[in-house]
């Protein structure tokens, strides 16, 4: 990475919540904020979002630990929300003395019928601030029989007060890095929860104050958050606070045109996990979905400026990746799109990182041992080089492997061949000495087989796929019976 790209300073975190599984959409903003701390020199912080402790599983943290581990995401400084309640606290407690905060007693199933009764209306739900002015003794009242039912008030930011300490300015706007400058009517927002009924911090308070506190400079995340926002800077308003820079990416569409989400099976990190994609060729697909990468080169003397799709690292993704040309209107993700970067992936990955990725990523050490075992280092390479030439998928190479083996049975049923050809075809073969058993030979003989059965060549080269593979097609016959040699070929046959 150039010295140049280098800025000290910048802190960008990724922020899942543990009531899932990590999804792809997760795995892009996740990416995003790394490759943009690569860029920048700056520091990629994993913090989990647990306020919710009814739905939030420690089984699930552990799977988006493990999966950000997988893609190779590292993080350096960590942290869950559920350690910083007394941070929380104080900062609703500073709001609290300066009067912008006020106990609110309607309940959950309260502002459920207005809402609905909002919707019914076809209009946006504003809480009418009806808590704002209850007298002492009301409060009192209302408080007796809350601790009756074992809940609390919650807490509001008082909007009215927010704005009058601050001027009275009549709009909240953000300089968004991807759509530009944004403004809402504070007055259409509504006095918000802060802290619920169940004395749980709601995700607008806790997750701004952590950005504040901790230093975040910027937070990309999902444009599903754009509505957030505004609150969002209201509390740091309320607080005297400066906002980070915001931007909101684009979601993940699938090809029905919903957004991609953690019920969606194509959207479970397991199944690209299973289909053999390799983790870096998944990150390289969504760095270039619903984004722009350009590039600038010199042809004939003149600059020409084009988009690069396929990168060979990490670090060159996060050279050239630029936050405000990630386009703003939503991604449609494509599984075929996503094999053809992984199959660039495969062909353009040096054969001996190609192995330690298959052990480590996708577990398959024993194999490899078993394939080394029996051909030997260079011959083991080979195949693996060779096989990674020809399949789009790890998934599309194991399944190819196989046939490779000693033990490999091909089922009686599973293939029909003509029976006088093949032995036609195994006599010639055997006349060739082990030392000239190669590519041409082994065609001489095919050429010879065809000559003598009056059958075609390719009658010939469907029955040895046949004999040797038990399949109808696939790659090169001739390279899979070289690489196999000739006792392993004869045999087979």
């Amino acid at each position: 990475m150039k010295e140049s790209l280098k800025t000290n300073g910048v802190k960008v975190r990724f922020a899942p919540s543990p009531t899932g599984n990590l999804h792809i959409g997760g795995v892009r903003t996740a990416f995003f904020n790394y490759i943009f701390a690569l860029k920048y020199g700056g520091e990629f912080i994993l913090r989990i979002d647990d306020t919710d402790r009814a739905r939030s599983k420690k089984e699930y943290e552990t799977e988006i630990i493990k999966d950000l581990n997988w893609f190779g995401i590292k993080y350096g400084y960590f942290y869950r929300q559920s350690e910083r309640t007394e941070i929380y606290e104080k900062y609703l407690d500073a709001l609290k003395e300066k009067d912008l905060i006020y106990e609110c007693f309607c309940t959950e199933e309260e502002i459920l019928i207005s809402k609905e009764i909002a919707v019914k209306s076809k209009k946006p739900y504003i809480y009418n601030g009806r808590c704002a002015n209850l007298s002492i003794s009301e409060k009192e009242k209302l408080s007796s029989q809350f601790k009756e039912r074992g809940i609390y008030p919650s807490i509001r930011l008082d909007i009215a007060k927010v704005l009058k300490a601050g001027g009275n300015f009549k709009a909240v706007e953000f300089e968004d890095a991807v759509h530009g400058l944004l403004s809402f009517n504070p007055k259409l927002i509504g006095d918000f929860i802060l802290k619920t009924e169940h004395n749980r911090f709601t995700y607008n308070f806790a997750s701004i104050i952590d950005d504040s506190d901790i230093g975040i400079t910027h937070v990309i995340r999902g444009e599903d958050h754009i509505s957030n926002t505004p609150k969002q800077i209201l509390i740091l308003n309320a607080l005297g606070k400066v906002s980070p820079v915001f931007a909101h990416i684009s979601l993940l569409y699938g090809k029905d045109g919903k957004i991609m989400s953690k019920r969606d099976a194509a959207s479970n990190i397991e199944y690209y996990k299973k289909e053999g994609y390799l983790p870096e060729a998944i990150l390289n697909y969504l760095a270039v979905t619903g984004n722009t990468f350009t590039v600038r080169e010199l042809e004939n003397g003149k600059e020409k400026i084009s988009e690069k799709e396929i990168f060979s690292n990490i670090l060159e993704i996060a050279e050239l990746f630029d936050i405000k040309k990630v386009r703003g209107s939503s991604a449609i993700f494509s599984e075929e799109k996503l094999r053809h970067i992984n199959e660039k992936w495969l062909q353009g990955m040096k054969t001996e990182i190609l192995i330690k990725i298959l052990i480590e990523k996708f577990n398959l050490e024993e194999t490899l041992k078993k394939l080394q075992k029996t051909y030997g280092e260079t011959l083991f390479v080979e195949i693996i080089d060779f096989l990674k030439n020809e399949f789009k998928t790890v998934k599309e190479i194991l399944a190819e492997i196989k046939i490779f083996f000693e033990d490999f049975k091909i089922e009686a049923a599973e293939i029909k061949y003509d029976i006088k050809l093949k032995e036609t075809l195994l006599n010639n073969l055997q006349k060739i000495d082990s030392d000239k058993f190669d590519e041409n030979a082994v065609k001489n003989a095919v050429k010879e087989s065809a000559s003598e059965s009056g059958k075609t060549l390719k009658d010939c080269y469907e029955t040895l796929r046949l004999c040797i593979t038990g399949r109808q097609d696939g790659p090169s016959i001739l390279k899979i019976i070289k690489l196999m040699g000739r006792e392993r070929t004869l045999k087979r046959l």
